[in-house]
């Protein structure tokens, strides 16, 4: 397999972003959130609202979500990653917050979704909300350095409800 590249995502990459975002939703999360809540990922929405993001701008009705980077194989985007200062009022200033980080399911454990963390993180304090039901993605966080700190949640606005816990190093 080809060598990874990430590098900061640009306006140009919004489309890829979110194309990458919405394949590996369904491949990753099927049967762990509620039905109707893939039905409501929308491949040029979402592109807008990256473009809009990556352009320093916040989309009406969406959250900023910090900086970005992309991961490409042979020219090809494969997956993203983005991060910004913790959202959490118990957390300080110097935590990091990874907003998101998804690799297509073809390039789970080849090094792509560690490349996106170093480069969303870096090495210093940093927080992360996952799913509780989602082993795979607990066990790669659990792999570089995070454990729950006892805070969760539950998000009921997608039709059911998603139990997230937060992850901290």
């Amino acid at each position: 397999m080809s060598p990874v590249l990430v590098r900061p995502a640009t306006p140009d990459d919004s489309r890829c972003i979110a194309s990458v975002h919405v394949r590996s939703w369904n491949e990753s999360y099927i049967g762990r959130v509620p039905e109707g809540l893939s039905d409501l990922l929308d491949v040029e929405l979402s592109a807008w609202r990256w473009a809009t993001r990556l352009r320093g701008e916040k989309p009406p009705d969406a959250e900023r979500l910090g900086d970005a980077w992309v991961a490409l194989r042979n020219d090809r985007v494969v997956g993203f990653s983005s991060a910004g200062p913790a959202r959490d009022a118990d957390l300080t200033e110097s935590v990091v917050e990874l907003y998101a980080l998804y690799v297509l399911a073809a390039h789970h454990g080849t090094g792509v979704g560690a490349a996106l963390l170093q480069a969303a993180l870096g090495p210093g304090s940093a927080s992360l909300w996952v799913l509780a039901d989602n082993p795979r993605a607990r066990a790669f966080y659990a792999k570089h350095g995070f454990a729950p700190d006892g805070a969760a949640r539950v998000d009921d606005r997608w039709g059911g409800p998603l139990r997230e816990v937060r992850l901290t190093r």
